[in-house]
């Protein structure tokens, strides 16, 4: 190597997929396009997708026979990313279910930003059209922001703080609250986290996995989720965890998310039986039927 030549910083881009080649195909045909300038290795992980549902690109594959979700499927794939390279510059964590704006190296913009602060542990491309998430809408005439949470559908994270810190536990099974646990234990050992201006990325309303590959509905998804996290939280940091957790966020945080995410996991939603017992209501809609051809009941 020519001793001017600088080096590259080295990316693990990890993308990982349940079943759904038609969305994981996509966004991995846009990935490999991005990292202009950087070392990239690409590593997509088959969190126990069926035989003939996998992605062309598939580099890795686990046997998850239950689906254990994004994290675990994560994790697994740092743990197949080590195995090539024990340390990465930084790593890029990729969902399948989401869409960037084409013609845009998503990457190379969320490394630039990265270098502008070396206590930037992570940063994620603003989502512009997000609905259920605060603090992701990109700012107008800024190149990133100061969050409290990132949503972790393409979080950049640099590899220092990973190797001090972690990444997200493996023991949420759902998408809610990995990664609000992440930022706590970032905050608290003096790094930050931020949302790209400039980067952006748009989820793609088709979904994932539930609802779609997996036999639970949206609905009963969302309530394991927030059930889980709600007794997560309280069981490991007590029923004020969220004051605990905005205790270390520095002055210049402008939303913090912590309140809000408390608030949306402690809401209980009511199960729809239905999606469970089908036979039962319907057997009891025939008998209505039934009785109601009688007179038995009225209409």
């Amino acid at each position: 190597m020519n001793k001017h030549t600088v080096p590259k910083d080295a990316v693990a881009i990890i993308v990982m997929n349940r079943d759904r080649p038609d969305i994981t195909d996509r966004v991995v045909e846009q990935v490999q396009k991005m990292g202009e300038g950087l070392d990239v290795s690409l590593f997509v992980v088959e969190a126990g997708s069926h035989p003939d549902k996998r992605s062309q690109y598939m580099t890795h594959y686990f046997r998850d026979r239950n689906y254990k979700g994004r994290y675990y499927a994560f994790n697994q794939g740092l743990k197949f990313a080590h195995q090539e390279t024990s340390e990465y510059d930084y790593y890029w964590f990729v969902v399948n279910d989401i869409i960037f704006p084409k013609g845009e190296d998503t990457l190379r913009l969320l490394w630039e930003a990265m270098q502008d602060a070396p206590q930037m542990a992570c940063i994620a491309p603003g989502e512009p059209e997000a609905k259920d998430y605060r603090g992701c809408y990109p700012k107008p005439n800024s190149k990133w922001h100061k969050a409290s949470t990132l949503h972790g559908l393409a979080m950049l994270m640099r590899g220092k703080a990973y190797r001090e810190v972690g990444y997200c536990s493996p023991k949420f099974h759902y998408s809610q609250g990995a990664s609000t646990e992440l930022a706590y234990q970032l905050y608290k050992a003096g790094w930050f986290l931020a949302y790209s201006d400039r980067a952006h990325v748009y989820h793609d309303q088709s979904g994932s996995t539930y609802g779609v590959v997996t036999k639970i509905s949206r609905h009963e998804y969302h309530l394991r989720a927030r059930n889980f996290a709600s007794k997560y939280f309280r069981k490991k940091y007590g029923a004020q965890w969220d004051r605990i957790f905005t205790s270390v966020l520095p002055p210049d945080i402008e939303e913090n998310t912590f309140p809000w995410q408390k608030e949306v996991w402690e809401n209980k939603m009511k199960r729809n039986w239905k999606e469970f017992y089908p036979w039962f209501w319907q057997f009891g809609s025939q008998i209505k039927n039934i009785l109601r051809a009688t007179k038995l009941i009225k209409n």
